[in-house]
């Protein structure tokens, strides 16, 4: 049986920081540059990089939305201008403030249609 050969980069990874800079006490800017990376790879440590950062970020937000008798995002409901989708973005960008360090229970809305 022949196998194809794969080539197999040698060179390590390089890194450095471009830019850096503070504006304020909770508002940190950082910009590096990381290379080289095989066709792909980039995306995937981004992607991880970006999780491991986000996962870092202590605060409050509205993770999970559920509304009745709506089956998906792109819904409509009768009398409301605005689509489930628009409702849904509108609502990530509620600012709360949470003295716990913890995951807390569900705050329901009522809405009559």
């Amino acid at each position: 049986m022949i196998q194809d050969e794969i080539k197999v980069s040698t060179q390590t990874l390089q890194w450095k920081c471009i830019e850096s800079k503070i504006e304020s006490k909770r508002l940190l800017y950082s910009r590096f540059a990381i290379s080289p990376f095989r066709k792909g790879q980039a995306n995937t440590v981004g992607i991880a990089m970006r999780r491991a950062l986000l996962n870092e970020i202590e605060g409050a937000s509205i993770t999970y939305a559920k509304i009745k008798k709506v089956k998906h995002e792109y819904s409509t409901i009768i009398g409301l201008q605005e689509s489930i989708h628009d409702i849904l973005i509108n609502l990530k960008e509620i600012v709360l403030k949470s003295e716990s360090f913890e995951p807390q229970k569900s705050i329901y809305f009522s809405f009559r249609t």
